[in-house]
């Protein structure tokens, strides 16, 4: 084969690969949330747990393998002298299927709504330093069907968690909650749900409501290094 084919067969295959690449943009993401736990010695044990849509999700998002997490002080600067220049792998240890079959009784056709879960958990060094500490995962993107958001295919999530000073000197673990939420609610039915937490270290809980925060892109749907706060 001549030099020019050569140059012209891989210049095909870029274009290949470039214009089949948004395919592998996931459309999924249900919901998670992110905790730690203080075990001493500036080690914290972090938890990060992602839902995933079963059936309305595409065939080509599975659960990521590692997941990223990006380190960040309260201002939001990234801590590229942690981990790996700021960012921290946790593996992917499987996942479970969450499903309400038998309690789909909404009188709607349709079939029972499927969720898939993923825990990540590893340990990770947080020396103390004077800001405190931020740490942020980012997943993109929601659903199709969604109706309450607007371009769901173009919105992901992000779910970090705060480590404040006094957190990294009294060596204090994040409440956690006690159940998740049902996987899905009736419309114009009551909701009654239990979403108490509990706290490892006996300190007072204060709850409030708060709009799940944005992250990554349909372009970008599973960052490098996730993106800097405020989300």
């Amino acid at each position: 084969m001549s030099r020019s084919s050569i140059i012209s067969t891989i210049a095909l295959l870029l274009l290949i690969f470039i214009f089949q690449a948004p395919e592998l943009n996931a459309t999924h993401i249900v919901g998670g949330d992110m905790t730690y736990r203080c075990l001493g010695n500036d080690q914290y044990e972090i938890t990060l747990t992602v839902r995933r849509d079963c059936d309305n999700g595409a065939e080509d998002a599975p659960f990521d393998d590692p997941a990223i997490i990006g380190i960040f002080d309260i201002f939001g600067s990234l801590q590229t002298h942690l981990g790996e220049f700021g960012r921290i792998e946790i593996p992917f240890m499987g996942e479970d299927t969450i499903t309400d079959e038998f309690l789909f009784d909404c009188n709607v056709l349709g079939n029972p709504v499927c969720v898939h879960e993923a825990v990540y958990r590893d340990t990770f060094f947080l020396p103390f330093n004077k800001l405190g500490y931020r740490l942020a995962f980012q997943r993109c993107c929601r659903n199709p069907i969604l109706v309450n958001i607007e371009d769901p295919l173009e919105t992901g999530a992000t779910y970090d968690v705060s480590i404040p000073v006094d957190v990294l000197t009294q060596c204090n673990s994040q409440p956690v909650f006690n159940e998740w939420a049902d996987v899905y609610i009736c419309i114009n039915e009551e909701l009654e749900f239990d979403h108490s937490a509990t706290d490892p270290d006996g300190d007072e809980l204060v709850y409030r409501l708060c709009t799940p925060a944005q992250g990554a892109s349909s372009d970008n749907p599973r960052p490098f290094t996730p993106s800097n706060p405020p989300y």
